[in-house]
């Protein structure tokens, strides 16, 4: 009886997780419940969500959507409990259903259910079918159901790794850092497909450590690949910019290519002490050094990104001597796209014409429904 506990309160944990309980009716569930139904021929379709002791209807055809009915009078509860798919030809022959409401009061001769079920193995719900008739079902029509029900579970799949996507994002966004001599500020604009990686941050000796990378790979994988590089950059923070760079590259390189991805990253130390600055680029190229009495100069890189530069190759790095006021100033492409230009020499004009409001400009041009894709702009600069 414990264990069956366990799996239920197991199971309604997830469901509150994947964020889909009363939000209304949804295209992509009503969608295969209006599949389903065409399929199979039946009056009644069913996307249930099984919690403790609450069946809920996130999506039907052919009844009232939303309802929530206790799981004791209702065959998907049984369902949910089991592996594979439950038929019941005629259910008023069914000890275990015959006395139901369902059954006795609302007519229902034939059941057909799939259990739903997540990436870690719990099952939340079933897809089902109803018909007023008792019917066969063939095992063509089992292994189609299923087929179904693994449609719905990629649909419920997607919703909570949305979740988890949108929660990683908000790990993302460092707060500025002001320091007697430095400070450090950005404009993070993230997105649940994109693969920016943002990160800075004061190492034990007083440095100002900053950060601006990107991971191209398919899908939402990009955002959460980014995530693991940037957990990797703060747990380098200590360590020498070039050696950073190795450790990183050594680390990262087997989860880049098992997923197809590349990805790049340059990463600035300041010393906000005497202004000394420097860098390591693995394959990234958009950075610019801006001095305060109006220059502006690319700092250029000629590497490859991680997953396509070969293993153990050394890469770029370089350093200068920051006088007050001058700064570094870190992107990612889509900060290229927000201003209108085509690469890092255009963006140079940018830094050049708004040498105090660079950031307040770039937000300015930010469109009201969003970016609809990440950016980032991060400048370090010498106080």
């Amino acid at each position: 009886m414990t264990d069956q506990l366990d799996g239920a309160d197991r199971r309604t944990a997830v469901i509150e997780a994947l964020d889909v309980l009363g939000a209304g009716p949804e295209e992509r569930f009503d969608r295969i419940t209006r599949m389903t139904h065409e399929a199979f021929g039946v009056p009644l379709t069913f996307l249930n969500l099984v919690r403790h002791d609450v069946v809920t209807t996130q999506s039907t055809f052919g009844w009232q959507q939303g309802t929530s009915v206790p799981a004791s009078e209702q065959f998907c509860a049984t369902t949910v409990l089991t592996p594979e798919p439950m038929v019941i030809p005629d259910t008023t022959l069914d000890p275990r259903f015959a006395h139901t409401a369902a059954v006795a009061e609302h007519g229902i001769r034939f059941y057909a259910g799939a259990p739903l079920s997540t990436l870690d193995g719990t099952r939340v719900g079933t897809l089902c079918v109803m018909d007023a008739q008792p019917r066969e079902f063939s095992a063509a029509d089992v292994a189609l159901l299923r087929d179904l029900a693994r449609w719905a579970e990629r649909e419920l799949v997607h919703s909570i790794e949305r979740a988890r996507v949108q929660r990683v994002l908000t790990g993302l966004l460092p707060e500025p850092l002001v320091l007697p001599g430095g400070t450090v500020d950005g404009l993070v604009v993230p997105h649940e497909r994109g693969g920016d990686l943002v990160d800075w941050r004061v190492a034990s000796d007083g440095a100002l450590h900053a950060t601006v990378g990107s991971v191209a790979a398919a899908g939402r994988a990009a955002a959460l690949l980014a995530a693991s590089a940037r957990a990797a950059v703060v747990a380098r923070t200590d360590v020498a910019v070039d050696a950073a760079i190795t450790g990183l590259e050594a680390q990262l390189a087997p989860d880049l290519s098992a997923a197809g991805a590349v990805g790049s990253l340059l990463h600035v130390r300041l010393d906000p002490t005497d202004g000394r600055v420097t860098w390591a680029d693995a394959g990234h190229g958009l950075a610019l050094l801006a001095r305060a009495d109006g220059s502006v100069t690319p700092i250029r890189s000629t590497d490859r990104p991680f997953g396509l530069q070969r293993t153990g190759h050394r890469r770029t790095t370089g350093s200068a001597d920051l006088g007050h006021g001058d700064r570094v100033v870190l992107l990612t492409s889509g900060a290229l796209a927000l201003a209108g230009v085509a690469d890092v020499d255009g963006f140079a004009d940018v830094v050049a014409a708004h040498p105090d409001d660079l950031l307040g400009h770039l937000r300015g041009l930010l469109p009201a429904d969003g970016a609809g894709r990440d950016l980032a702009v991060v400048q370090v600069r010498r106080t």
